[in-house]
């Protein structure tokens, strides 16, 4: 198995590849910021790491004092800043991730484009192929081309038509982006 290569955002300079367990190391030890993007081949654009399930888990973790990881806490004791903790307001509990979502900041379409591509690859082979099959069984020779070409063609076309709406897509995200890394540096 391939392993996965990682770039990462430093000091405001993108650097890598890095295997996932560096990534992660470097995150535990502090030497990624908590807004700093990454990236890899795989991905449609750079996106912060407490996004990406592959490292969201360190954004949760918390490390322990050194006073607390000496002398632990007995069960039976609840810890005083913890009696103290505000309430959340809901929409402050909802994940950034989900909310962006609901806000119309991420867009959700591109993601079924995906389901689209592959209910449409398999209506067009089921199509081709029972058109190839009744063709075949009445000897219609105009029938069995365009059955064979409906199974060849049809999820070409559907990919390139899927792939098109991703770029438009993808256009809005590194727009966005860009828009979001301005404000940041003003």
């Amino acid at each position: 198995m391939i392993e996965q290569q990682w770039h990462v955002v430093i000091q405001g300079k993108g650097q890598g590849p890095f295997p996932l367990l560096t990534v992660q190391s470097m995150i535990k030890e502090g030497k990624v910021s908590k807004d700093a993007l990454v990236w890899m081949p795989t991905m449609a654009a750079w996106t912060c790491w407490r996004e990406v399930p592959a490292f969201a888990f360190l954004a949760t973790a918390e490390k322990q004092p050194e006073a607390l990881s000496q002398n632990p806490i007995p069960a039976n004791r609840i810890e005083p800043s913890a009696a103290r903790t505000p309430l959340k307001i809901p929409f402050e509990m909802i994940p950034n991730n989900f909310w962006d979502y609901l806000s119309f900041k991420r867009m959700i379409t591109p993601k079924l484009v995906n389901i689209f591509f592959w209910i449409g690859t398999i209506i067009s082979v089921v199509i081709g192929l029972g058109l190839f099959i009744i063709s075949l069984a009445n000897i219609n020779s105009e029938g069995i081309l365009i059955g064979f070409l409906t199974m060849l063609l049809g999820p070409l076309v559907i990919r390139i038509y899927c792939e098109l709406i991703i770029v438009f897509f993808m256009i809005n995200e590194t727009l966005t982006d860009i828009s979001k890394t301005l404000e940041q540096k003003k």
